[in-house]
């Protein structure tokens, strides 16, 4: 036997304690929630009451709208009423909303495309997230996927279009273990600090590029959007990166500081008497920086050079971002405080900086020496002739 209906609280944005209510349907289905608009649960129970006696406790949804309909505009930068919310309270980019746009129509709008909003239940969700694990695609990434429909689910809620939100009943799949073997030590001196013109083909520029990425960490976009003014003789200032929208802010939108041994400010300001205050890594006199693609060639290249082909590089994930993974792992193992690594890499929050650090337990040399000190037995000390 069930409750003709359960209640209870929610906190909601204007900081208010207000109370909900859900209820089963003739089949036994859960059906709700569904706000009383009260924060008192009596007048909230009451109200309920009210609403049994009238055969009204469930509410029929008014949306018919079908889902293709709804995620017409939902992404688009200039007609998109969620996008015009969200602008006011947070820095969105373009490309994060052409992302979800490409999400939406190669993923979501072929399998719910036809739905009506409020058909788009817990089960539904479940069977086209089976049908994504059946095609290989990997739980992370679903993962990602699911975000996209979420936001689109919940802003439809908000919205009074549907009832419920389905993805009170959906859960984030299990992220699998996956071992990362970054670049090490050793393939890095070999690339950089030895014969670097065999490993770089004497491409100076090239080097460069990926030296500057393993020693300071920032992103592929933000070593394409380095300008020859605002490399000094210690540091550099990053405030840009440059991708398929042009110059633009960073990721974070933060600017700072960064340090540069001198050996790498030699390099880049032999690259600057070239292309002046402009890009700095750029092949027509810095007005536009090199390709993404010629990067990653130019590291594929160096990467054979150096003996590891191209299954190994795709086994271990050694792609251009690979140098945020090793400067990341060797700026902690050099014994940096997390908030220090923070300041150099950007990163946000702890948790992203754990993503990015991989010890091996065999570089810990300190390790060896405590395990002899424990081996080794306790001198004993000789009695003072006093105590005797």
């Amino acid at each position: 036997m069930r409750n003709d209906f359960t209640l209870y609280g929610r906190k909601v944005p204007s900081g208010k304690r207000v109370y909900y209510y859900y209820t089963y349907d003739e089949y036994g289905n859960r059906r709700g929630p569904w706000t009383t608009g009260l924060t008192s649960k009596t007048a909230a129970r009451n109200y309920c009451h009210s609403l049994l006696k009238k055969g009204a406790l469930i509410k029929d949804t008014k949306s018919t709208s079908l889902f293709k309909d709804y995620a017409a505009d939902f992404w688009d930068w200039d007609k998109s009423t969620y996008l015009k919310e969200r602008k006011k309270r947070v820095n969105l980019t373009q490309n994060y909303t052409d992302n979800s746009q490409r999400i939406t129509d190669r993923l979501l709008t072929p399998f719910f495309g036809h739905m009506k909003l409020n058909a788009i239940s817990s089960d539904v969700i479940e069977k086209w997230i089976d049908t994504m694990i059946a095609s290989g695609i990997k739980n992370v990434t679903i993962n990602g996927y699911l975000g996209t429909l979420m936001t689109m689910i919940k802003w439809a809620v908000r919205k009074r279009l549907i009832d419920r939100d389905p993805f009170l009943d959906v859960d984030k799949l299990v992220k699998e273990e996956k071992t990362k073997v970054i670049v090490t030590r050793d393939e890095f001196y070999t690339m950089f600090v030895a014969d670097w013109k065999k490993v770089w083909d004497r491409d100076l520029l090239m080097c460069t590029a990926h030296k500057l990425a393993a020693l300071t960490g920032i992103r592929c976009c933000e070593v394409l959007g380095l300008k020859g003014e605002f490399v000094f003789d210690k540091h550099l200032y990053l405030n840009g990166q440059y991708d398929d929208y042009g110059y633009r802010a960073t990721k974070t939108k933060k600017k700072h500081q960064i340090p540069l041994p001198a050996s790498l400010v030699k390099d880049l300001k032999k690259l600057i008497k070239v292309n002046a205050k402009g890009f700095v890594f750029s092949e027509n006199g810095g007005e536009e920086p090199i390709t993404r693609r010629r990067l990653y060639l130019g590291l594929h290249r160096a990467f054979e050079n150096i003996g590891i082909d191209g299954d190994e590089m795709k086994k271990r994930g050694l792609n251009i971002h690979a140098w945020r993974h090793f400067c990341t792992t060797e700026l902690m193992k050099g014994g940096m405080s997390v908030k220090k690594v923070q300041a150099v890499t950007g990163h946000k929050t702890e948790t992203m900086t754990d993503n990015y650090t991989h010890f091996n337990p065999m570089d810990f040399h300190e390790v060896s020496k405590i395990q002899e000190m424990l081996l080794k037995p306790k001198k004993r000390r000789k009695r003072s002739n006093k105590l005797r």
